[in-house]
């Protein structure tokens, strides 16, 4: 079974993360295991939230805009 769970940047929402790579001080294996991620669109480091399906996550970024 496939893991079909949605991550987010708690930041800004964006579904742009990734574990770091070695160059930004990574370590294979292991920064996955931390739960640290680097958010590509607003170069923030930070633990994901993970949502269990889009619905979710829609409604996630919907309050988020509405935030002020």
């Amino acid at each position: 079974m496939s893991d079909r769970r949605i991550r987010a940047c708690p930041r800004c929402g964006s579904l742009r993360i990734r574990a770091f790579s070695l160059r930004e001080g990574g370590v294979p294996g292991a920064s996955e295991m931390s739960g640290m991620y680097y958010c590509e669109r607003c170069k923030k480091k930070a633990m994901p939230i993970i949502f269990d399906d889009e619905k979710e996550y829609k409604k996630f970024i919907k309050q988020m805009r509405k935030a002020p």
